[in-house]
């Protein structure tokens, strides 16, 4: 999995070198997760590289929940307001353990472009956002490192396809999930298991392209 680590490395340090230039502090920090209850998209090749750091607890807690995330996606993928339902529900991600993300070091490319220099309270969900300033993006996030992270999403997606000449892209759970409960290795396998379980295609739903 080295592409999804120079994929990693590459976005970190694009966006360190961002902030020290324009002398921005990010006010993330331990204890602060409440953009851990978002919808998070991942493609398999990163979540192939997730599977082997996660531990036996992780494990189980992922296969409990993304069943459940699954059928949920199955009934709203085509409705343009569940992803904010979804975050006011405050579900969290499987893999977040006393209020710190327990993969934190191999955590997706969508994670690691979601920074604020505002107060942390604002990431609450019921909590108004503040102003945008210039460099925020909507609502109080920072823009930038958002663009670096899809940037390296989208060359991500590029190398699954020229490895095996499709991509796949879904939930992170759920996507975990299907890979340790055996997802077929090719592109009609795939798309039959995802058909099969009603959560391909769709606004929300997994994409194989």
């Amino acid at each position: 999995m080295e592409a999804v680590e120079r994929a990693f490395r590459a976005l970190d340090e694009g966006i360190a070198d961002y902030l020290a230039r324009k002398g921005i502090r990010p006010s993330c920090g331990p204890g602060c997760f409440a953009c851990c209850y978002g919808w998070v998209t991942a493609s398999r090749l990163e979540a192939q590289a997730l599977l082997p750091h996660l531990t036996e607890a992780q494990k189980a807690r992922v296969l409990e929940e993304g069943p459940r995330r699954l059928a949920l996606l199955a009934r709203e993928k085509d409705d343009p307001g569940f992803s904010r339902r979804f975050f006011l529900s405050r579900s969290p991600c499987p893999l977040l353990e006393a209020g710190l993300c327990g993969v934190y070091a191999h955590r997706p490319l969508a994670c690691r472009g979601v920074l604020t220099d505002e107060d942390p309270a604002y990431c609450d969900p019921e909590n108004p956002h503040p102003a945008p300033k210039p460099h925020h993006g909507p609502g109080h996030f920072l823009r930038v490192p958002h663009r670096m992270a899809r940037r390296r999403m989208e060359e991500l997606w590029e190398e699954e396809r020229a490895q095996t000449g499709f991509l796949v892209l879904g939930e992170l759970s759920g996507l975990l999930y299907l890979l340790l409960t055996g997802l077929p290795e090719d592109r009609e396998g795939v798309e039959a298991r995802l058909e099969a379980l009603g959560v391909l295609g769709g606004r929300f739903g997994f994409q194989v392209v």
